[in-house]
């Protein structure tokens, strides 16, 4: 698992974030496809569990929700989308950081790694 600085060092790097969301996608539909219920469920499911252990954040994890968006933003010029990068990431952080294993939120991080926005067949 990694830490919050490792994060942000490895989504700062290059163009990670280039990666995921550069791309020629109907993000209003892939933003749809995440309020399904399976998706949601999840997330809001897996937000709680680690909201509980610790629901504050750190300087280090604002900072990556701040860079997330401001790039996500400055990609795809969707600011909804770049709401949601963020949080994904915010949870991402907080969770790796607090060393809380959830698969959901694993596969999230996976999915980035992979270059893809998370949709929901990350919850299978």
């Amino acid at each position: 698992m990694k830490t919050a600085n490792e994060i942000l060092s490895i989504i700062s790097h290059d163009s990670f974030l280039e990666n995921v969301f550069h791309k020629d996608v109907d993000w209003e539909a892939e933003l749809d496809a995440r309020d399904a219920d399976e998706f949601d469920t999840a997330w809001s499911s897996s937000y709680k569990k680690v909201d509980e252990i610790d629901p504050s954040e750190n300087t280090v994890i604002r900072e990556i929700r701040e860079f997330v968006f401001k790039q996500t933003f400055r990609i795809t010029q969707n600011s909804e989308l770049a709401g949601y990068a963020s949080d994904d990431f915010g949870l991402i952080s907080k969770a790796f950081e607090n060393k809380i294993n959830i698969e959901f939120i694993n596969n999230l991080w996976d999915s980035y790694l992979q270059g893809n926005f998370p949709n929901c067949s990350i919850c299978e």
